[in-house]
């Protein structure tokens, strides 16, 4: 999947967001170009709406909205990269006004398609290196995001490993495990080199708070 946008957005460096824990938001497009066109502003949510402890939002048009987990289940690349395009990656406050309305004050703004690119990975795992891939992704601190998901299993990491780009299930919650209503996790990685697969974004779904995390981790063979 190539993400392509010909908007001028400030530097992606600037928002530091790789690993960070985003929690997805929706607004009308209309509300979301308006800012992305100044870099800051206000934007009008529908909700549902969560607060990020760290100040950090996915906004993605409500037109998409419910979809973004179909979106990730089916695999459909081509959708995640309209929402990358159309969506907005945000530093800003959820404030509450008179008559429930509910704004995002964005002190900060960038398209996900364009900062994507731009961000370091949060952290780089070893694979064939004689430890257990699975066990040392997954105890990263930073995509530790809900507390019985996890980012990888087994399967799906050998999965994406062999894949040059692959979107869907990355972890799912075990057929003897006692508690069968946790949701599973959705990862998008391609392959950037040889031996080099890079998760460029995680799809967490807690309840009724979806997290994303931008460019988690590298995978290098050796």
């Amino acid at each position: 999947m190539q993400l392509v946008s010909t908007r001028p957005d400030p530097p992606a460096e600037d928002l530091a967001l790789q690993g960070t824990p985003l929690s997805v938001v929706f607004a009308q497009g209309e509300a979301i170009e308006r800012v992305r066109a100044r870099g800051e502003g206000e934007i009008l949510l529908e909700p549902p709406y969560h607060l990020s402890d760290d100040d950090a939002y996915l906004v993605i048009p409500e037109d998409i909205g419910m979809e973004l987990v179909d979106i990730a289940e089916d695999g459909d690349l081509a959708l995640l990269a309209e929402t990358l395009r159309d969506g907005l990656l945000v530093i800003g406050e959820i404030v509450r006004q008179r008559g429930g309305v509910v704004h995002l004050v964005a002190e900060r703004a960038v398209t996900p398609a364009e900062a994507l690119p731009r961000l370091p990975y949060g952290a780089t795992v070893v694979v064939g290196g004689g430890e257990d891939p699975v066990a040392a992704v997954n105890a990263l601190p930073h995509v530790r995001v809900t507390v019985l998901g996890a980012l990888v299993d087994d399967d799906s990491l050998e999965r994406l490993l062999r894949a040059p780009e692959r979107l869907g299930v990355s972890w799912r919650q075990s057929a003897d495990a006692p508690d069968q209503s946790v949701d599973p996790t959705y990862t998008w990685s391609r392959r950037a080199a040889p031996g080099r697969v890079g998760i460029e974004l995680a799809l967490f779904r807690e309840y009724e708070e979806w997290v994303v995390l931008l460019r988690p981790v590298e995978l290098v063979a050796v």
